[in-house]
């Protein structure tokens, strides 16, 4: 293939058939059919990191939740230098947290990718 448009129509004709594929250009560019194209990537993309994300703080909770790690201090560190001691249940939880913001900012990029670009 000569390039991504070339690529683009050769494999919607194999999986369609090369006379829809030919058709293809139909009343849109070049460029929106990449536009599009991302889009649909970045829609795939974003849902499976989502699930990434929601499995780590799901194991994260889990972790957390034991006796071990509620029991479990360590220290805590302000400016590069140790602090007061914290539990490893608390420290865990706090990344947590900002994996769930994280995970908001995914469902908003989601909503926001849900427009066709054309």
């Amino acid at each position: 293939d000569e390039d991504i448009h070339t690529a683009n129509e050769r494999r919607l004709g194999d999986l369609v058939g090369t006379d829809i594929a030919g058709r293809l250009h139909t009343g849109r560019s070049r460029n929106d059919q990449v536009a599009t194209d991302l889009r649909l990537w970045l829609r795939a993309e974003v849902h499976a990191l989502r699930s990434l994300l929601r499995g780590l703080v799901e194991d994260a909770r889990d972790v957390a939740g034991s006796d071990e790690a509620q029991g479990a201090l360590m220290p805590g560190y302000t400016h590069l230098q140790r602090a007061q001691p914290v539990r490893y249940s608390h420290w865990l939880m706090s990344h947590a947290w900002a994996w769930t913001r994280d995970a908001e900012r995914l469902d908003a990029l989601w909503a926001r990718s849900d427009r066709c670009p054309l």
